[in-house]
């Protein structure tokens, strides 16, 4: 299976894809990726094609303000990517769009075409629909993809569950008062109560 836009799989797809769209269809993650950008919020689940719905407004602001925070410590950290709303490739059927990845200083080489490295750090903000796919499945995936970190975040109210790299797996950690801290890249920390102060209640 190639790259190229111009694949006859490729070509059958689109043309289904402009009475119907994407949603539903089976493929491979180098055939979804071939497919180009879309307006519409697509992933790839075990090789079919899902629309996700709409992120609320709090959600989008929650992930903005945490990506910010992270941001700011990029400005110190020469080489250090924080990349939301991308698509990732986690494996031959996979490819997810997690809010924010985060790659330590010297993980990537410029600004790669597509993802397929393991990130460093992947933030979620959680919505009520998606609940089991990123607490577990996504989880599950990440860990066998080699994810440093993962942290989900409930965005009413504002607070993170953390899983931690311990050889094979990602191991659930508690976490202690409002500042959640990467140990995958040491100096990353965000205060949860000043994004929960920030975007106010709900």
């Amino acid at each position: 299976m190639t790259n190229s836009p111009y694949d006859p799989c490729v070509s059958a797809i689109r043309r289904i894809q402009g009475d119907f769209g994407y949603a539903g269809l089976r493929m491979t993650a180098e055939e979804y990726i071939a497919l180009g950008e879309s307006d519409a919020q697509y992933q790839l689940i075990d090789g079919v094609v899902v629309m996700s719905p709409s992120a609320t407004p709090r959600h989008q602001v929650v992930a903005h303000l945490i990506a910010s925070a992270i941001e700011d410590f990029a400005q110190h950290a020469l080489g250090l990517r924080v990349i939301p709303d991308v698509d990732l490739l986690v494996g031959p059927t996979k490819v997810y769009q997690p809010d924010i990845v985060v790659y330590g200083p010297g993980r990537l080489k410029g600004i790669p075409s597509q993802l397929t490295t393991p990130p460093d750090l992947i933030i979620e903000v959680l919505s009520p629909g998606s609940m089991a796919l990123d607490l577990i499945t996504k989880r599950d995936d990440y860990e066998r993809f080699g994810v440093g970190e993962y942290w989900a975040v409930d965005p009413d109210p504002v607070n993170a569950r953390v899983w931690r790299r311990s050889g094979s797996q990602l191991l659930e950690q508690g976490v202690h008062g409002d500042v959640v801290e990467c140990q995958s890249i040491p100096g990353v920390r965000v205060d949860m109560a000043r994004v929960r102060l920030a975007v106010g209640p709900a």
